[in-house]
């Protein structure tokens, strides 16, 4: 079978979605299959053996500002354009896309190829006036969490099969060695480390950890980069426990394991809604316990008291307090983390549900 796997932004920034594609594909192609992956023009190439095609765009900062919305839309609307000639000479046997801004494409994707099976895994809910026109040209839908889940079939009163994200196991795993080395190349040493990584915008909620800190013996280190950052840091120095938080920015998304391993509890506060939260299991495939607000696809992965520890929204008290017991109860916590990750959370796991769902 040949994937199109589409998507505009998995060659121009690295996120939870753009691994889902790298990830997937790799996967689908160690199984067997043909993949094409269909992105943006962009540098972020993670594996260079995966075929690949990168097409223009005009990006949204130069669209007509009539709300975020239609400004994503006329960003892909231009995407689909520019890649329309290229994608009419292939024979795809499936067409997978992750936003329903996208759902436009199928329509014209079935108008080239009748036979093509459409297939929409939600990473988000960008919805907007017309979607629910395009989803009759979607022939399976899966969510990545039972949130998600619920908010799609919600919207387009259809089956939706959920269909988790993974993590490569052998890449993100506990490294002692490593663990050693970065501690002390940060002066580390002996310290208690909360560890968050993201996009830095105010709706992840790190701001919160930033406000707890006060009170827990623990420094706090922040990977990532985004427009809230320099806000994240006067908040640091108002407080006074500037000298409790690294500020690491981004860094290359193959380091990412080599980070996680320095620290002792992983911290996802988000206060906007998270689909999923690939990070997560990410981090607990390297043995780190996670303390997570109860939010969308993350009440999922995390199992209060077993591997991590769930506290409400945006609630200071709550986080410290769970913070507090993860670093007590660590040791146990970090066993089951892992243990969870690999019975639950592989890719090989999700290409099985995928290829048995739309075979």
């Amino acid at each position: 079978m040949k994937f199109c796997m589409y998507n505009i932004t998995t060659t121009i920034k690295s996120g939870g979605i753009e691994t889902f594609y790298w990830e997937v594909s790799k996967e689908l192609i160690k199984q067997g299959h043909q993949i094409e992956l269909i992105g943006g023009v962009g540098k972020y190439i993670k594996y260079e053996n995966i075929p690949l095609k990168m097409f223009k765009f005009t990006s949204r900062e130069k669209i007509l500002d009539l709300g975020n919305r239609f400004k994503k839309l006329g960003e892909r609307v231009s995407f689909f354009r520019n890649a329309y000639s290229y994608l009419k000479t292939q024979k795809y046997d499936f067409f997978l896309i992750h936003k329903p801004l996208d759902f436009f494409t199928c329509y014209f994707m079935k108008k080239i190829n009748p036979n093509i099976k459409t297939v929409f895994i939600s990473g988000g809910e960008d919805f907007y006036g017309f979607d629910k026109f395009f989803a009759k040209y979607v022939d399976f839908m899966f969510a990545v969490s039972n949130a998600n889940k619920k908010i799609i079939e919600n919207r387009y009163k259809r089956k939706v099969i959920i269909l988790s994200n993974g993590v490569d196991i052998n890449i993100f795993k506990p490294n002692l060695i490593i663990r050693k080395d970065f501690r002390k190349k940060y002066n580390l040493e002996n310290k208690k480390i909360l560890i968050s990584v993201g996009r830095i915008v105010g709706w992840k909620g790190f701001q919160i950890v930033i406000k707890a800190l006060k009170n827990i013996d623990a420094c706090y280190i922040l990977i990532g980069k985004g427009e809230y950052l320099d806000k994240l840091k006067n908040l640091a120095k108002d407080l006074e426990v500037e000298k409790k938080v690294l500020f690491l920015g981004e860094i290359d998304n193959k380091l990412l394991p080599d980070y996680l391993n320095m620290g002792d509890i992983f911290v996802q506060p988000s206060i906007g809604h998270e689909a999923f939260g690939i990070t997560l299991i990410e981090a607990m495939a390297c043995g780190l316990p996670v303390v997570a607000s109860k939010n969308g696809g993350m009440i999922d992965i995390v199992k209060d008291g077993e591997n991590g520890f769930l506290f409400e929204i945006n609630n200071i008290n709550d986080l410290k307090e769970n913070i507090i017991k993860a670093l007590k109860n660590r040791n146990n916590l970090s066993v089951n983390a892992r243990k969870y990750v690999i019975d639950y959370y592989t890719w090989e796991k999700t290409i099985q549900i995928l290829i048995g769902e739309i075979e």
